[in-house]
C-alpha cells in the first residue's frame, strides 16, 4: 500500500448515496470539484481514509448513512 492519503468523495441524492470515489488526495479533490459543477444541488462529502484502508476495509453498510 502507497503511503500517499486517500480520500473517499461521495455524492447524495437526499440520503441515497448515487456515488463513491475513492482516490489520492489530489484525484480525490479534481473529482470533487468536477461533481459540484455536474450536481450543484446534491449533498457531497469528502473523508479522508486511513492508510491501511483497502477496497476489503468497507462493506454495502457504508453505502448509507
Amino acid at each position: 500500500m502507497s503511503s500517499t492519503s486517500r480520500c473517499r468523495v461521495r455524492l447524495w441524492f437526499g440520503p441515497h448515496q448515487i456515488s463513491d470515489y475513492i482516490g489520492d488526495q489530489a484525484a480525490a479533490a479534481r473529482y470533487e470539484a468536477a461533481m459540484r459543477r455536474r450536481f450543484p444541488g446534491l449533498e457531497i462529502t469528502s473523508d479522508p481514509l486511513p492508510v491501511t484502508a483497502g477496497p476489503a476495509d468497507y462493506s454495502p453498510a457504508d453505502l448509507h448513512r
